[in-house]
Formats: C-alpha cells, structure tokens, sequence
C-alpha cells in the first residue's frame, strides 16, 4: 500500500512539474531578451465533425489519428493547440519546444482531454523529453509530398498533431500512431547523427524513455458491465529503441537502415469489479531495471511472471532498403515483432524438467512488408507515393503453449496472444491499440472487456496521395485495406471474419492562407466491425492569435 501511494505521488508530482516546465516555457515568449527571429509561436483551432452509418464510424476515420477520434456514428471534436519553438544560445546549439494541446467534444470514447503537454530542451543532437507529444512510428517518414512542404498549415500540423496526408501505411505493429500519447520522460536522439570517421556512410539515432497510463478512470468505466474483465491503474511504461543507418547517397544511392525497439507495461495494479483489488506489481528499482533489461519476475510476482518476463514485453524489429535515383525513391521494408523473447530471434533454447537443453528454430512468419514508390519523374505529377503492406499476426508461435510440469515435461512456446497479457488488460491506450490497428480495437467489444478478440489476422494494404491544383492546393490520399481475421488461439472464430475499408481523403489548403478544409469519405464491409458507411469533414485555422 505505501508502495502503491509513493508511486502515485510520484505520478502526480511528475505531471505537475511538467506543466509548471511548460507554463516557465510559454511565460517566455513576451520577453525582451528573445529576438524574433529566434522564436516561433505557433497555434491552431480544428472542427472535426463525423456522419455515420451503420454500427459503427468507419475504419479509416478513426484510425491512425493520435486517438482524437471516436467509434459512435455521431461524434465531433474542437481541438486548440499552442506550441512554441526557440533558441537558448546565439549558436543554435540550445534550443527548446513546448506545447499545450486541448481537445473536446461530444460521443467521444473520453472526453475531455488534455491531448500534449510537453518540453523539450535540446543539445545539438540530444533531446530531453518531459510529457506527452505525439510521435510517427519507427521508420515511417518516407511519404511526403510536394503539396505539403510549402504549406504553412500543413507545416504547423506536422508540429502539433499527426499529419495523415503523408501516412500511407497501416502503421507499426507495436507502436503506431493510433493511440493518445503516453506521458513520460523521455531521452532521444530523434534525427541520425553521422559517427565520426565513417566519412558519412555510417549514423546512428535512439532513445529510451519511462512513463505512465493515466487511462485508469476509462478503462474502469469502459468495464463496468462486466464484473469479471480486468482492468489497470496507473501502470508504467517504458520504450528504448536504436537504428542505425548505412549509405552515403552522395556516392552511392543505395542506403540501408535497420534497428529494433521494446515496448514494456509494468508496475501498477490489477481490478476487477466483483473482486475490487486483485493484484499490485511492483514498483522497486529493480522491476524498473527488469523493465530495461528484461528478466523473469521474482517471488513479488504471479508465478507465470517468473517462469517468463516481468511485465507485458513487446518488440519490433526493422529493416528497409531505400534506392535513390533521379526519377523515383524505392523503399523496400519490413518488420518482425515478438512478444517477451518468444520469436526474438530464429531459434530459442527451451528446457525440460529434466534441466535438458533443446535448440528449437522456427522461420518468421508474424510479419509487415512493404513496398513505397515516390514520384520524382515530372509525369503524372498529381501522384506523390504509392505505397503497399502485407501485414501478419496470424502465426504467434504456433497453436501450442507449455511450462514444463509432471504432466508434460517438455516446454512449448506458442499462442503468444499479441498485445494481450495475463495480467495486463491489453496493449491499448484508452481503448486505441498501440500497435497496429488492424488488429481492431477492444472498443469495439460490446461486453466490456478489453481483450483483443481478433489478433490473428492478414491484410493487405494499398494507398496512394498527391496534390493538384494550378498551385497544387488541393491534398488527396485513397487507401484501400482487406483482412482476413482468425480470432485468438484460445477463443478462434468458427468462421474466418473478413474486412474491406475504403478511404478518400480531399483537402483544399492555399499556401497563400492560413487555413484548411478536408472532406473524407469512408466505408467498411466487414462480419466483424460491421457495414459503415460516413464522411468526415474538418476546417483548421492556423494563427489564430497574433
């Protein structure tokens, strides 16, 4: 109990400091001392609305938006952002960003919310993180276009919010841009430094950060119909992650880049609303160091902890290939992901109980390939990036799972159960998968709980933008996804479900103005997620305050 009561001081005095970090921040845009030319004030107001029918609001609309977005068939938002970028020193060696970023509306899943809150100060190449910011996944910024670089709203969106009209993907299988941002302190290096004495062929970047889920009241009130689904309060949070990249374009125009990254939950306490309290993890330094370097649990933990990894473990692993060439930029790319160790590499070593060592190697086979054109030719300019995905979770180790016993003494590895857990109620951040979405959503569960009820599943993914226009002042993304869904392991589907999600986005953003206006078009055949049909339309107003 005074464990549990310290960490939740500790919680609270961490956003508190945040905040009073951002306030001293802000506070300093009047002052004297800063030239004008070396701070930049920014700020926003978006009006989101969404008409929908069917039993839910389609797929697209509601995906890979930070979490501003809502399932009901009538929903709508108002969001306010403020960010401010500045200098430290005359050499531009330190400088500093912050942001506050407020959203409301009616028929959200929470409501309201305060979306970012952050500061960051930087030293040349390193960044120091404090709060909640919205973040692209890993290796996902190849799909610009022209249409956006010179327009001024699009540029300030880039800086406060997702900006969906470069995002042709699906997303990264454990972390996407679907979900709120997690508060936490983070340390990074966000852009590739180039390693001295490579002559530029080789740059490394990374980070690693601590954090909180402070979706406790959401996932209490979103399992309130079911006495038995488990739900968390204030569990931690903890990410790391190195890449590195090989190439120099200026002599060769092949590069390759490549990294891994791990994702943990740990700490925090278990409910259910029969039983109340049902379990505290522990909070120690080492269950933090356990979270960095991942070990099995000790006698603090559930026995399944310590015959596995402490806490939810989750990881990805990357690799893609980028050709450069006068007419066209190709990216071939892929990702693996693995839960705990399970399927971190191509082989593990498994004991019985007779402490025998067995080597087991297994091809993988849980994957995301894709393939990304850019279009520098000069013909058909209208078009920017093609981009296509094949994306698996189907396999998970196969069908069978075992700790040695007097039963069977033979350990087997399988149903890893993607981003759900045993103690955990699911890899989501109120209710919005972290990882990838097409692995739906446990909003979409009518019971109350918060399992993820279909992640063993294939898509396939296409999607396409561009600008046109005299001055290239109407944006335009399509994608097109169909999946094919097993269920679980545990709980399969007597029929496989099937999901066809369609999506037009149309925006008008004159470079020579400070606004922009969208209209989206949306539907969903599916068995699982329903008939939807609904269109979105958005207007943001940038610079709203001189």
């Amino acid at each position: 109990m005074i464990i549990c009561d310290i960490r939740n001081y500790l919680t609270i005095l961490v956003i508190r400091r945040s905040i009073l970090l951002l306030a001293g921040l802000l506070s300093l845009c009047p002052a004297p001392s800063f030239a004008q030319e070396r701070i930049t004030v920014r700020d926003y107001v978006q009006l989101n609305a969404i008409v929908a029918d069917g039993d839910n609001a389609p797929f697209w609309l509601v995906t890979n938006r930070n979490g501003v977005s809502s399932l009901d068939t009538q929903n709508g938002f108002i969001r306010y952002g403020v960010a401010l970028d500045g200098l430290i020193d005359k050499k531009g060696n330190w400088r500093y960003s912050a942001a506050l970023d407020f959203k409301t509306g009616y028929n959200q899943q929470y409501n309201p919310i305060l979306q970012q809150f952050y500061a960051d100060v930087s030293y040349r190449w390193l960044t120091l993180s404090v709060g909640a910011k919205e973040r692209l996944p890993e290796m996902r910024d190849f799909c610009s276009m022209e249409g956006l670089n010179g327009n001024r709203v699009a540029a300030t969106l880039r800086s406060l919010s997702f900006d969906s009209f470069t995002e042709l993907g699906t997303g990264g299988l454990v972390h996407s841009a679907n979900s709120a941002p997690i508060p936490q302190v983070r340390l990074d290096v966000p852009k590739y430094v180039t390693i001295p004495g490579t002559r530029n062929w080789l740059k490394l970047r990374g980070h690693f950060s601590y954090g909180v889920f402070l979706d406790k009241e959401f996932q209490e009130n979103f399992t309130a119909i079911n006495p038995t689904a488990k739900y968390n309060r204030y569990a931690l949070y903890h990410s790391k992650a190195l890449f590195m990249k090989v190439g120099n374009t200026a002599k060769f125009p092949l590069e390759v880049e490549g990294g891994l990254e791990m994702h943990t939950q740990f700490g925090g306490d278990v409910y259910t609303h029969s039983k109340g309290k049902i379990l505290s993890m522990p909070t120690s330094f080492t269950d933090f160091l356990k979270a960095f370097f991942p070990a099995g649990g000790d006698e603090r933990t559930p026995e399944i902890e310590q015959t596995n990894i402490s806490g939810n473990q989750i990881g990805n692993w990357h690799l893609a290939f980028t050709l450069n060439t006068a007419p066209v930029d190709v990216r071939v790319y892929g990702e693996h992901m693995f839960e705990d160790f399970s399927q971190l590499f191509f082989f593990e070593y498994q004991n019985n109980m007779n402490n025998e060592r067995t080597v087991v190697t297994y091809p993988w086979r849980d994957i995301m390939v894709g393939v990304s054109v850019k279009n520098k030719t000069g013909y058909l300019d209208f078009i920017s990036n093609i981009q296509y995905e094949y994306v698996s979770t189907y396999d998970q180790s196969g069908p069978g799972y075992n700790d040695p016993s007097d039963f069977f003494v033979e350990q087997m590895d399988g149903q890893d159960n993607y981003y759900n857990h045993a103690i955990y109620s699911g890899w989501h951040y109120y209710g919005m998968p972290m990882g990838n979405p097409l692995v739906f959503s446990p909003l979409y569960n009518k019971d109350g709980s918060l399992e993820f009820k279909a992640n063993r599943m294939r898509a396939h993914h296409v999607g396409v933008n561009g600008a046109f226009g005299r001055k290239k002042e109407f944006l335009y993304r399509l994608m097109y996804t169909y999946s094919e869904n097993w269920g679980t392991y545990v709980n399969p589907f007597f029929k496989i479900r099937y999901t066809t999600s369609l999506l037009a986005d149309v925006a008008y953003a004159p470079d020579a103005k400070s606004w922009m206006l969208s209209a989206s078009l949306a539907c969903d055949r599916s068995n699982l997620i329903g008939n939807n049909y609904g269109v979105m339309l958005s207007f943001v107003k940038v610079g709203l305050f001189k």
